[in-house]
């Protein structure tokens, strides 16, 4: 997990240009030189008529109106973002062109490449995080910590993460030798980039399995199946199930993978609709899984598809237990509807309910055993721009991650909050005397993204050893509580 706080994008309409029939009676006086405003029948208009009427007169007779380009089309869109961005429901949405090809894209799940998420550790090296189930690098034997030397003819230190990228995805159904460091042993293999799944990460620990399930896609279902297989096929008998930072996707890849681990015919979830009738939807055949425990992982982030995988399993076996925090709570299911143009809007069709008839809309799941992480890993900052330095004795937005990130590096600070005191500005004078760097106890945009850049690699060198709620996972499942 990082300690960046992505922002998010802020989101721009765009909708093809729609007719609209201007209706209603507009009277206009003037007197004295004062402009008297137009005047709607709003008993003989309904709301529709309201919009067409407003619409009409911005068009007609709107003072800025020339000076919009494709004013037809603005129109449009701000109408639809009122009707699509209303408080009771923050899952209604509509997406413009390249947001809707971003949320299909999101869903899919499928990318092109050798099936790895990499870092660049302290000396700028490519380093695999992540190995994809039944990816060409999973079948090739590549490991988390494994260092990607070379890619083809091409040195990857040094080298921009889009060229490697690029370089990879050239040699898509070619064979593409790589050079790869090992402890103090260079390896040299033979991968064949193409299609994989990015969503499943299957591996073992102490005869204990883990399989990370990243998001619901359209192969998780298929994924999730192949890794329990492994796992059987290994004689695994506990197995964690990560559904950290899973924000959902599809519910049908929840369903798939219920029926890898359910009874036939148990409940998944129940569906209400808008006038309150209720479906119930069931597995279909009889589940292939049996382990004799499984932990579940969750945070703030696990959410809709998540939920209903953590709901289906708590309420059908009597094996299973969470670790974690307290999920996100979105109870609702979406549909998405596209248009011609390439737009679409994804609106809210119904709550989900548990086995049980619990509606978790809003308030979560909470965990069987609450763990937290380490503040370092879940802190939140704008960031520091040009010209921005954090001084002693002051306050900033950024003070407490850059007290943080000391302390995560070995610095004695005698705070994390955004004071910046005289503890904090020496601790960062050490950093900065132990990196050849002016000691002067004060933080620029440089200095403050170099500590944040070495807090980062730090976190994914430890990311398994330091992860307290997957450890208190292994040691539920060692110790047989």
């Amino acid at each position: 997990m990082k300690p960046v706080d992505k922002k998010s994008l802020e989101k721009t309409r765009k909708h093809k240009q729609t007719a609209w029939i201007v209706t209603g009676l507009c009277v206009a006086c003037f007197a004295a030189g004062v402009s008297v405003p137009l005047l709607m029948d709003a008993h003989k208009s309904d709301d529709l008529a309201k919009v067409e009427n407003i619409y009409g007169l911005l068009k007609d007779r709107w003072f800025y109106g020339n000076q919009v380009e494709d004013l037809d089309s603005r129109l449009a869109e701000q109408a639809i973002a009122g009707m699509t961005t209303l408080e009771e429901d923050p899952h209604t949405n509509y997406f413009n062109l390249e947001e809707a090809k971003a949320f299909s894209q999101s869903l899919a799940g499928s990318n092109v490449g050798v099936g790895i998420s990499f870092y660049r550790n302290a000396d700028d090296e490519m380093t695999v995080r992540d190995v994809f189930l039944d990816s060409t690098a999973d079948k090739a034997g590549l490991r988390t910590g494994d260092v990607l030397v070379k890619v083809g003819t091409k040195e990857t230190k040094g080298l921009p993460n889009e060229e490697i990228t690029q370089t990879i995805q050239n040699y898509k159904g070619q064979k593409l030798p790589v050079e790869v460091r090992r402890g103090d042993e260079l390896l040299t293999m033979t991968l064949e980039p193409g299609e994989y799944d990015s969503t499943v990460v299957c591996e073992t620990v102490d005869g204990i399995g883990i399989i990370d399930l990243s998001s619901f896609s359209e192969n998780s279902g298929r994924k999730f199946a192949s890794a329990v297989k492994k796992l059987e096929s290994q004689g695994v008998r506990n197995v964690i199930i990560d559904l950290r930072g899973n924000t959902g996707g599809y519910l049908s890849a929840a369903k798939d993978i219920s029926e890898v681990l359910l009874p036939k015919d148990s409940v998944i979830f129940q569906e209400k609709d808008k006038d309150g009738n209720i479906r119930k939807l069931r597995t279909e055949q009889e589940g292939q899984a049996d382990f004799d425990h499984i932990v579940i992982l969750q945070d703030g982030s696990s959410a809709s598809a998540s939920e209903v995988l953590i709901g289906a399993l708590k309420d059908n076996l009597d094996n299973v237990t969470t670790v974690g925090t307290q999920t996100y709570g979105k109870g609702t299911e979406q549909v998405s509807v596209p248009f011609t143009d390439g737009t679409s809007l994804k609106y809210t069709i119904a709550e989900w309910l548990t086995p049980s008839g619990e509606s978790i809309n809003r308030t979560g799941f909470a965990p069987d055993v609450e763990v937290g992480l380490s503040p370092v890993r879940t802190v939140t900052y704008p960031g520091m721009e040009e010209g921005e330095v954090i001084v002693a004795d002051s306050v900033n937005d950024n003070a407490g991650a850059l007290q943080l990130f000391l302390q995560y590096l070995g610095y004695e600070v005698d705070r994390t909050d955004t004071y910046f005191d005289a503890a904090g500005s020496e601790a960062l004078r050490r950093f900065q005397a132990d990196h050849g760097l002016e000691p002067t106890g004060e933080a620029d945009k440089e200095t403050f993204d170099q500590i944040a850049d070495l807090t980062l690699i730090r976190i994914y060198e430890s990311e398994k050893s330091d992860d307290a709620q997957r450890n208190r996972a292994l040691e539920i499942l060692s110790s047989g509580e």
